[in-house]
């Protein structure tokens, strides 16, 4: 009986459990309840800090429930803590929108909006928030900083009033209408809203870093040093005040007062940027071993272990350690092969040894693997590096698809603009980064030399001028502002501010150009040339003085000696096409036809999608007489570019001397004019595809256009006469078709010339 009791008792227990069970896979299985054990276990991850382990949690009570605003509005507060802006801003805005009486989530999802600087949403999140509470200080403060943002600052100013009528004691709110002022550029006032906050809470020290950043924007850096240690006394260790007070020294190369501040937020933070400017500090104070055993420590945690590596190998490269700096590199690689950092890194060793196609694979890899901005950036810097000015526009617009605001872009391509003749690219490009940093010397550079370019040398004056006496000691500044004097005709401040530029820099390559035009246009060729002889003596791997060397060597008619300054820079830089063009072209002149090919065949070979390698390869193949394969070097470069003017332009020709497609060659001759309306060549072809197509009267305006040009071309002579003929305007068919037969007759229609001039002379004899 007992065994009986026991096994009932054990099969009631089991029959329990199993009841127990079956309950809770039932209660798994409701999704209103489900939903809220994953909030709360996400909730409990946070108060542990795990903030990994909670957005899990949260994104598995969404799954239950897609419209579970709180699990979203907790998501994006877990987002934001581990710095993921644009999830958290997604979050937000969808947490709002399904909690619309909630005004804290309406705060946040304008804020986002804010810092995203998407400011009519943030100012729609704001119309909300005081819809709920028509006297929230917040939902003033969000709606005058979003109109702010959209250059309404009447608009913002007197709605953070309303603010500060809301709550007159709220200090940071005056602190807002002081940033909203100086954005105003009313900064008299914007003074006055920051010490007015001060007044009002005189212990805030984040009124006092809204004080001190005040003044650093307004290039006031000794009263912002003084406001910072002001905040000091109130919280010595803030990190936010040390950061602030540590970058500030920095931007000062006040190195020595930097490294205690800096070392408080590294020491405080871990924060990984902190510790690795920490290193530089070391290293730019003389103190390697120190920078290197930090770079070690950082290395030994998982999460820094790329850059610490990375920022070694720059700092063993700068030594003079290049195998080692190598080395640093490589590790991470061998680890990580697909690691943007450790590739970004190598690729910038690379191009300081001047490997530009090794750190161009290496950058391409880095960007195919990733979103990376960088990658991107660095692709745009080699490109430019070679010469590649399209290739290098084109990775910067790329950086800016995915970073819309990337000052440094904008800078690069203002530059690259510059180099390819773009000027109003170049200001364009350059007012966009000057509206965001108004100081930038870079870009005040950058817009005098395009309007120098334009020949606005009184547009030029004033920054050049400004930014000679901020920058005495800059040499590029110096060569600059003697093309500016040159521009003006002002030879001798010219001369004097180039001979400044180069007691600063011996090899300056601009303040030597300018000294070079000036003396081969006074006939002084031999002082040019010692002057490019004792800088090359001091800097003989420099490749632009090797290239500037071959030029004036050219110029003087010392074909040899341009010859041998070219191969030294091919040699020196074998990445950089200028010089082999220019080679290619040096031999062309020369008819040393065959060599000039063999050059830009490497060009071709380095970069199979190179429209002027073709191209040149092309017309050297036609001077040969080697017209099929010319036509399909054409043909190649049409197929890189179908708007490659030049090689157009050759293949129409081709085909209307050969007999071939009338109709594909009027089709190319077209596609020239487009991209070169005023050449004279690309004109003859195009009215010579109208002649062939039987368009007679269409034919002679581009003829005539491209005689005015090259009044003595004799095939372009013919060309015109004989369409005249065709268009029965016999008086100056006669004309034209004389003189271009009566210069020889060595150009291919000649004879169909002499055949319509007799034609034309018969006609006209009386019967």
């Amino acid at each position: 009986m007992r065994n009986f009791d026991a096994g009932v008792r054990y099969s009631l227990k089991l029959c329990a459990i199993a009841c127990c069970a079956v309950w809770v896979v039932g209660c798994s299985t409701d999704p209103d309840i489900a939903k809220r054990k994953y909030l709360q276990s996400g909730d409990q991850y946070v108060a542990q800090g795990k903030l990994k382990d909670a957005i899990v949690q949260y994104r598995n009570a969404i799954q239950r429930d897609p419209r579970f605003g709180e699990a979203r509005y907790k998501l994006a507060e877990a987002l934001a803590k581990t710095d993921d802006a644009q999830g958290a801003l997604r979050e937000y805005i969808r947490a709002a929108d399904l909690l619309p009486a909630n005004l804290e989530a309406q705060l946040k999802a304008g804020t986002a909006n804010l810092l995203a600087r998407r400011f009519d949403d943030a100012r729609q999140r704001a119309d909300k928030v005081l819809t709920i509470n028509p006297t929230s200080v917040e939902g003033h403060v969000l709606r005058g900083n979003a109109l702010a943002g959209l250059r309404d600052f009447d608009a913002a100013v007197a709605q953070i009033d309303q603010a500060i009528k809301a709550d007159p004691e709220r200090s940071l709110t005056y602190a807002d209408l002081g940033y909203i002022q100086l954005a105003g550029g009313n900064t008299a006032k914007a003074e006055q809203a920051f010490k007015q906050a001060i007044s009002l809470d005189p212990k805030s020290v984040n009124v006092h870093l809204a004080l001190a950043n005040f003044y650093w924007a307004s290039a006031k850096r000794e009263q912002a040093e003084q406001t910072l240690k002001d905040a000091l006394a109130i919280d010595s260790r803030n990190v936010a005040v040390n950061r602030a007070l540590a970058y500030l020294y920095m931007a000062l190369d006040r190195k020595s007062d930097a490294e205690a501040p800096l070392k408080l937020v590294a020491d405080e933070t871990k924060d990984t940027n902190a510790r690795v400017l920490l290193a530089e500090l070391y290293r730019a104070t003389g103190r390697e071993p120190l920078a290197l055993a930090l770079l070690d420590t950082m290395a030994t945690e998982p999460k820094a272990f790329a850059l610490a590596r990375a920022r070694k190998a720059a700092l063993l490269y700068a030594t003079g350690r290049k195998p080692e700096a190598y080395a640093a590199i490589d590790e991470v690689l061998g680890k990580e092969p697909k690691n943007t950092i450790a590739l970004l890194a190598r690729t910038q060793l690379l191009v300081s040894d001047g490997n530009l196609d090794e750190a161009l694979k290496l950058a391409q890899a880095a960007a195919a693997d990733s979103s990376s901005v960088d990658a991107r950036f660095a692709i745009g810097r080699i490109q430019g590096a070679r010469g590649e000015l399209e290739e290098a526009t084109k990775a910067y617009n790329d950086v800016l698809k995915l970073a819309p605001r990337f000052g440094a872009a904008k800078l690069e391509l203002a530059k690259v603009s510059l180099l390819a003749n773009r000027p109003k690219d170049a200001l364009r490009f350059a007012d966009e980064v000057l509206a965001v940093q108004p100081r930038s010397a870079d870009a005040t550079l950058v817009k005098a030399r395009a309007l120098m370019v334009q020949g606005n040398a009184a547009g030029a004056e004033e920054p050049m001028k400004r930014l000679a006496a901020a920058f005495p000691g800059s040499p590029d500044i110096q060569a600059q502002l003697g093309a500016l004097y040159l521009l003006k005709a002002d030879t001798r401040a010219a001369r004097e501010a180039y001979d400044r530029a180069l007691k600063i820099e011996t090899g300056n390559v601009g303040a030597l150009t300018g000294l070079t035009r000036m003396d081969l246009a006074e006939k002084k060729g031999a002082a040019a040339r010692a002057r490019i002889d004792a800088a090359l003596a001091q800097h003989p791997d420099s490749a632009p003085l090797l290239l500037l060397a071959a030029r004036t060597d050219a110029t003087l008619g010392d074909r040899a000696g341009a010859e041998r300054k070219l191969r030294q820079a091919i040699e020196v830089a074998p990445s950089d096409l200028i010089a082999y063009s220019l080679l290619g072209q040096l031999l062309a002149t020369d008819r040393r036809l065959d060599e000039a090919i063999a050059e830009y065949e490497k060009i071709a070979k380095r970069k199979p999608k190179s429209v002027s390698a073709h191209t040149m390869i092309g017309m050297l193949l036609e001077m040969q007489g080697k017209r099929q394969e010319a036509k399909e070097r054409y043909e190649q470069a049409l197929v890189v570019d179908s708007r490659a003017a030049v090689a157009a332009n050759n293949l129409a020709m081709f085909y209307l001397d050969t007999g071939g497609n009338v109709d594909v060659a009027l089709q190319l001759a077209q596609t020239a004019k487009s991209q070169l309306p005023d050449n004279p060549d690309v004109n003859d072809t195009l009215g010579w595809a109208y002649y062939k197509k039987g368009l007679f009267a269409r034919a002679i305006p581009p003829l005539r256009e491209s005689l005015a040009k090259e009044p003595k071309n004799l095939r372009n002579l013919a060309h015109l006469g004989l369409a005249y003929a065709k268009n029965r305007q016999s008086n100056e068919a006669q004309d034209v078709l004389t003189r271009a037969l009566s210069n020889g007759q060595n150009f291919p229609e000649a004879k169909e010339a002499v055949e319509a001039l007799a034609a034309l002379s018969t006609s006209k004899r009386p019967s």
